[in-house]
């Protein structure tokens, strides 16, 4: 039996259903594969998230599809609860961690800047530590796998904080795979173009320009990115 964790799913748009968040599609992609129990997280969507595990359980009655809230923002506080969550469910042999804040805004507030900071880097880099040393007591030959949309940040003014924290995030990762491959650990990173996303909605036509202006390729789905990641990591 393959765990999977995946910090950061469930979200879809209120106002256009059909467009639904990475970690999302990778919750509904993951969940067709044989032999797997998913836990995933969620912040603001609990609603969805539970529809989302419902949906899936009802597809798939022999699978093991979990939820549990996890704020990235709080994560040091949050870890208890996830930490007591994975000692029932197990540790996982992958972890994903899809979570992400970006504020469209030319001056962000001091807040805003260490909300930043705090999902797009400090969690997750403090997350690969817990879960890394957990996967390496267990001797479990394991993958961590972050998303780290710094290219959708390109040609953009108001995004320079999302892409230092982002950047942050690829280095810390490229300085540390050695160190986990010798536990057994692979850790990488994804790092897709935009997608269109609840995050990304309201930014669309925005995007669509740049595309038009040959900036950017193509706009691509959440379902897209999520089969690629899966396709090149899983």
């Amino acid at each position: 039996m393959t765990n999977i964790l995946i910090i950061g799913a469930g979200s879809k748009s209120k106002n256009n259903p059909s467009i639904k968040g990475i970690g999302t599609c990778l919750v509904e992609l993951l969940a067709k594969k044989d032999d797997v129990s998913i836990l995933f997280t969620y912040n603001q969507s609990k609603k969805e998230a539970e529809e989302l595990k419902n949906s899936l359980l009802s597809e798939n009655n022999d699978r093991k599809i979990e939820t549990v809230k996890f704020n990235s923002i709080n994560y040091k506080d949050e870890w208890r609860n996830l930490d007591l969550k994975l000692q029932e469910f197990g540790t996982p042999n992958i972890f994903i961690y899809n979570a992400g804040v970006r504020f469209y805004k030319e001056n962000l507030t001091n807040l805003e800047k260490e909300k930043t900071m705090k999902v797009n880097y400090l969690c997750p880099t403090y997350l690969i530590e817990k879960i890394g040393q957990k996967m390496a007591k267990e001797h479990k030959k394991g993958k961590m796998i972050f998303t780290s949309s710094i290219w959708a940040g390109k040609h953009h003014p108001f995004l320079e904080e999302y892409c230092m924290s982002k950047g942050l995030l690829n280095k810390y990762i490229d300085d540390h795979k050695d160190y986990w491959i010798k536990k057994g650990i692979k850790i990488s990173i994804a790092s897709p173009d935009v997608a269109i996303t609840p995050m990304t909605e309201e930014r669309v036509e925005y995007y669509e320009n740049l595309v038009k202006e040959g900036k950017r390729k193509k706009l691509f789905s959440a379902k897209e990115i999520a089969e690629s990641i899966v396709k090149l990591y899983y």
